[in-house]
């Protein structure tokens, strides 16, 4: 059985997570739905505290602000993975840098973790096109507030999840209209 599934169990916490991915600065903002209290981490610290919340508490739903899936053309090359990604190509600009994080955080969260806590559930947050610049503690708390509101899609056919210990291609939840 793969550490994450794109089967959602609504009966599991919600964790949301705003990913960032920086060497000196506090990029990460992380919050659960059983305590509003959002906190602003480096990259390293949010894959502890993440371990350390699902060794405690169990397994959560984690909404990753994050590309958690890909999509390439029959040519090789890459693609959008849908209408809803117009203008904001998980291949290009700011999508590449929380493709890379994700990547990163999943694969150091699967090492850490026990082998028995899985599958745990993985929803990819789109918080795109947004008016003004937010904070991390603000987009991660419009993750968790908004994520039963916010629009749905699922990637083109032929998309792929980032990383093998990912089961099926994870929900893609868009918090803004383009």
């Amino acid at each position: 059985m793969k550490r994450y599934t794109a089967s959602i169990d609504t009966n599991l916490p919600i964790m949301a997570i705003d990913i960032g991915y920086s060497a000196q600065t506090a990029s990460c903002a992380l919050i659960y739905s059983y305590k509003r209290e959002t906190q602003t981490i480096q990259f390293g610290e949010c894959i502890e505290t993440t371990r350390h919340l699902i060794e405690e508490k169990g397994k959560h739903t984690i909404i990753l602000e994050a590309v958690l899936s890909t999509y390439h053309r029959p040519d090789g090359n890459p693609d959008i993975r849908g209408d809803f990604e117009k203008g904001r190509g998980w291949y290009y600009g700011p999508g590449v840098s929380t493709f890379a994080a994700a990547i990163r955080f999943l694969q150091v969260l699967d090492q850490k973790l026990p082998e028995g806590i899985r599958p745990i559930p993985i929803v990819e947050g789109f918080l795109s096109y947004k008016k003004i610049r937010t904070q991390h503690a603000d987009d991660a708390q419009r993750l968790l507030k908004e994520f039963y509101t916010a629009e749905r899609f699922k990637a083109r056919s032929g998309s792929e999840p980032i990383i093998s210990e990912i089961e099926g291609i994870p929900s893609i939840v868009r918090y803004n209209h383009p």
